[in-house]
């Protein structure tokens, strides 16, 4: 790049300020730039909720931060929205779950393999559409899927209570 430099008569020439260049986020397999960006800034989110549309799969999703006090919404890994939230952190715990880690080919057995065995599971018929979908409770993770297909996410589950005896 050639800087034009002027100056005028006896003055010392002074060089234009070149741009700085911003290091491109790491690559993490399975999120987009502005996730990456994110993760890089602030950490993996304390909790995420996922929502995949079961014909087009768009993806929208919502990662919670309780220190920083946001929100930050993504529309298919392009963010686009954030808004502030009370610190629940002493209610929900964070995961130790990644958004990557979720796709809409997931099944219940893989989901399984990485959140153990589920808690509860419940059939519920859609108004809207009259399909049937399947609700999966796991101690770390809440799942949907509709015709065995992953169509939601939500990590923020509180640890069940224990009664004391």
């Amino acid at each position: 790049m050639i800087a034009a430099v002027m100056s005028g008569c006896g003055e010392e020439a002074m060089p234009v300020p070149q741009e700085e260049s911003v290091a491109p986020p790491s690559s993490i397999p399975g999120l987009s730039l502005d996730q990456c960006r994110l993760v890089e800034e602030l950490g993996y989110p304390d909790h995420f909720f996922i929502s995949i549309d079961p014909l087009s799969s768009d993806r929208v999703e919502t990662w919670t931060y309780f220190a920083e006090g946001k929100a930050i919404d993504f529309d298919n890994g392009r963010r686009f929205g954030e808004k502030a939230i009370e610190d629940e952190s002493a209610k929900y715990p964070p995961t130790q779950l990644h958004p990557q880690d979720f796709k809409p080919s997931m099944t219940p057995e893989e989901a399984a393999q990485i959140l153990g065995k589920p808690v509860y599971s419940h059939d519920v018929q859609d108004s809207l559409t009259s399909s049937n979908s399947t609700i999966i409770v796991f101690e770390k993770a809440i799942l949907l899927y509709r015709k065995g297909q992953l169509i939601g996410v939500d990590t923020k589950v509180a640890p069940p209570k224990v009664p004391v005896q």
